[in-house]
């Protein structure tokens, strides 16, 4: 029988028999480096010593003609060539092409600089890339990110001018192409790519002339892939194969290794350093804890022994006659006033009142007065004196008893709104102390709080709030990432993309956040907000996925303070946005993460000149 081999020969001789011209192939003369011209005038390229190969392998002479691109087809059609090379079959072109088997894999790339931090397609956002003009590849890269922002040029050399110049870091092109011009310009090694799609490329005819594809497609199985590689190698070389540069990688290799073995020795002498001086704050900061809360007890102490003798007093008030209740119930309002002076002033007003008497003096003072005209009555409580009053005049005794009955109350309820005001200091002391702990377990809180606090107060103004809710929101902003003490470190401090599992343990925290502060008597309200400043404004949000008005005002206010100030912060594995950049992103995410109107007025208050100014340091 006759073999493979016989019945490819026969194949050729026939196909051979029909031509009595070699067949034309058309090259784009422009398309470096698969066809262009040397300094002679010399056509060279991959393409030509591919199809020098050829007769070689098949015994048939190929004539190629270089042409300009936009000519090659209407040649085609013209049938002054039979077939044309290097070009990438698609559906509108096989309605009047038909294609030999692939010749080359074509890579689509974008090439960047090795020392930049670009990771997938969405990081190419802050670059300009530059682009040959009518490159195809330009719409498959918008695709991915419709941000990116391109720069084109006419041809690749011009690329590559632009890139040693470094006007450009970021360009897009074909693989082979554009590493034969990094070669040539001593770029390559500073390179690295995400590949963005792949295509081959053919060798074309018209339909109905398939004995030119037969006679082209049994020769292309007889070139291996070893041969065209050895072709591209000419053009574009492998440092390999050169013994001075694999002597430099060798070396520079072993250096490398070197140091980084001494930098790593260094960096755990100093991580373990770091670790005993963070374990004796740590130990630090706990004793002092343990001092708060033991100071925190003898305050309570003292309030609830307070609350017995005021107890005890009150039960006095009831024996009072009607005219003495009215003076009690203005005497109750004294609690939550703070001045001294004014305190004491009310205190005048009721003393007149209650005994009628014009002629009065009140003296701020804990030292007895001296030389004075009238009666003087002592204020004072639990041997602490806080002033007299001298009244001008006799007094019965039983408008003494009245008066000194009176007076004891009104000690009391001084000494009372003092430890009101300490009391109010001590939640304070509670909250900083528990900022203070998750700063110590999350480097990145570190001044990231009081900042968000600082624009959450300033939208606030901006809505006219009042200097109740103004305060709430202020300590909402410190303690809106307090959660975060149940998320493990690890997860904290990574600097990579979050897993699925790493994120659900990041949605922990709002909830966490708002079971501790929800225990703070006066601010459940707080904790609410805290609760949902991770939602959006779309619904897409946690931990309730609440969207629109359905989630708390103060809560949306939150979401956008601290977002802008994540945005402004530098991070170990992303520099932090300048403002103009911030403010872009506010807009573009306003209706989807955050509430348009806090946005637009945020914005007004941003570019009036509000920013902090610095930038946390994360």
């Amino acid at each position: 029988m006759i073999g493979i081999r016989g019945i490819v020969l026969f194949f050729l001789i026939f196909s051979l028999s029909i031509f009595s011209q070699p067949p034309r192939i058309a090259l784009d003369e422009d398309y470096a480096p698969f066809s262009f011209y040397d300094e002679n005038g010399n056509l060279i390229g991959i393409s030509v010593d591919f199809w020098k190969l050829f007769p070689e392998k098949t015994g048939v002479e190929v004539e190629l003609v270089p042409v300009k691109w936009y000519r090659a087809q209407e040649l085609l059609t013209e049938g002054k060539i039979d077939a044309i090379d290097q070009i990438f079959k698609t559906p509108e072109r096989e309605e009047a092409l038909s294609f030999s088997r692939p010749i080359f894999e074509m890579r689509s790339c974008v090439f960047f600089r090795k020392d930049l931090p670009i990771r997938d397609f969405s990081d190419l956002s802050s670059y300009v890339v530059g682009a040959l003009r009518g490159e195809g590849a330009v719409e498959t890269l918008r695709e991915k990110n419709p941000d990116v922002e391109f720069e084109f040029f006419n041809d690749y050399s011009s690329i590559a001018k632009a890139l040693k110049e470094k006007k450009i870091s970021v360009f897009l092109g074909d693989d082979i192409v554009a590493r034969y011009y990094l070669s040539k310009e001593d770029l390559l090694p500073e390179f690295r790519t995400l590949h963005l799609e792949t295509n081959y490329l053919h060798v074309a005819v018209l339909k109905g002339n398939e004995s030119v594809l037969s006679l082209i497609n049994s020769g292309l199985n007889r070139i291996s892939e070893g041969e065209k590689n050895d072709i591209i190698r000419n053009y574009i070389p492998l440092v390999l194969v050169t013994p001075l540069w694999f002597l430099r990688v060798v070396f520079y290799g072993t250096a490398a290794f070197v140091i980084s073995f001494g930098i790593a020795l260094t960096f755990i002498y100093l991580l373990r350093r770091k670790v005993e001086g963070r374990t004796l704050q740590l130990k630090e900061a706990n004793e002092e804890l343990k001092a708060q809360n033991e100071e925190i007890e003898a305050l309570y102490q003292e309030v609830s022994a307070n609350q017995e003798e005021l107890e005890k007093l009150y039960g006095e008030i009831r024996e009072l006659n009607e005219r003495f209740r009215e003076s009690v119930w203005k005497i109750a309002k004294l609690v939550f006033i703070e001045d001294k002076s004014r305190f004491f002033f009310e205190v005048g007003q009721i003393v007149k009142y209650l005994l009628n008497v014009k002629n009065l003096k009140v003296i701020l003072d804990d030292r007895a007065p001296e030389k004075v005209e009238g009666t003087v009555f002592e204020i004072s409580h639990s041997n602490e004196k806080h002033g007299y009053i001298v009244l001008e005049g006799d007094l019965s005794e039983d408008e003494k008893g009245v008066l000194e009955s009176l007076l004891t109350i009104v000690s009391a309820i001084y000494t009372y709104r003092k430890l009101i005001s300490r009391e109010r200091k001590l939640y304070r002391d509670i909250v900083k102390t528990w900022v203070k702990a998750l700063e110590y377990y999350d480097y990145y809180t570190k001044g990231h709080s009081e900042e968000v606090a600082y624009y959450a107060v300033e939208i606030g103004r901006m809505f006219d709030l009042g200097d109740e809710k103004l305060e709430k929101l202020y300590w909402a902003g410190l303690l809106h990432d307090i959660g975060k003490i149940y998320v493990p470190q690890v997860v904290l401090n990574k600097t990579s993309k979050l897993d699925e599992r790493e994120f659900e343990l990041i949605k922990i925290h709002p909830v966490r956040g708002y079971e501790l502060v929800k225990e703070i008597e006066g601010f459940e309200d707080v904790a609410i907000w805290i609760r949902h400043h991770h939602e959006r404004w779309d619904g897409k949000g946690y931990p309730d996925g609440l969207k629109g008005e359905e989630i708390p005002f103060e809560a949306r206010v939150l979401c956008v303070a601290d977002s802008y100030q994540a945005m402004r912060s530098d991070r170990p594995y992303k520099r932090g946005k300048s403002v103009e950049e911030s403010i872009q992103e506010l807009r573009r995410n306003a209706g989807r993460q955050f509430d348009p109107v806090i946005v637009e007025k945020f914005i007004e208050f941003l570019e009036g000149g509000g920013d902090l100014g610095t930038g946390h340091q994360g």
